[in-house]
């Protein structure tokens, strides 16, 4: 089984290439943020290690799906589902960039240089996952303020079944039963008179 992040997988398309990235920053995130932290005794800026973690996961779990359905670019936007996590962490993470900044004490600018440095660098992801979601949802309220847009979701997934769950995609298909004739009935409900058409030639054969 390919793995979820890859060369192959992140080059697929924009959607997917940002929702990788989303879940790549967060590694360098977490130790910027985690090491200001501690370092500062404040809980700004680490506090933005919260939305950031449910930011990677959320395009953790799209990758994730999108993979199993193997569709291209669908299954990672497009729904109202998408539209409701994207924004709710979207304004999480605003939330946290507008305290980060408000609060961060103005006397480290000149006492904890590197210190600010460093929060600095943690916040650019913070900033970039809020762009990420941004993008998403405002590609979502294009689609649906679009002229002739209606219940099918544009850039959703048709085999997904417009909708980022289950996780396990699962296509369902009926097998047609062979008659004994050797050919299987297109429509069940026209099988009667099928036959009946079939007894009619053979009479005038006859």
């Amino acid at each position: 089984m390919p793995p979820i992040l890859s060369f192959k997988i992140i080059s697929k398309s924009v959607p997917h290439s940002l929702r990788a990235l989303s879940v790549i920053t967060f590694p360098p995130a977490f130790l910027f943020l985690l090491i200001t932290g501690i370092a500062s005794s404040r809980v700004n800026p680490a506090i933005c290690i919260l939305p950031l973690f449910f930011s990677s996961l959320w395009s953790l779990f799209l990758l994730a799906n999108e993979r199993t359905c193997g569709c291209a670019a669908s299954g990672l936007t497009g729904t109202p589902m998408h539209l409701l996590v994207d924004l709710a962490l979207g304004i999480w993470l605003l939330v946290c960039l507008i305290v980060t900044w408000v609060v961060f004490p103005q006397r480290w600018w000149h006492d904890y240089v590197g210190l600010v440095m460093l929060g600095s660098y943690g916040t650019v992801f913070v900033m970039w996952n809020f762009a990420v979601h941004l993008y998403f949802v405002a590609g979502q309220v294009y689609e649906a303020l679009a002229p002739g847009a209606g219940a099918q979701y544009p850039s959703a997934c048709a085999q997904c079944r417009y909708g980022p769950f289950p996780l396990r995609i699962r296509i369902e298909t009926r097998s047609p039963v062979v008659a004994e004739g050797g050919y299987a009935p297109l429509l069940d409900g026209r099988k009667g008179s099928v036959e009946q058409e079939r007894r009619d030639v053979g009479d005038e054969v006859v």
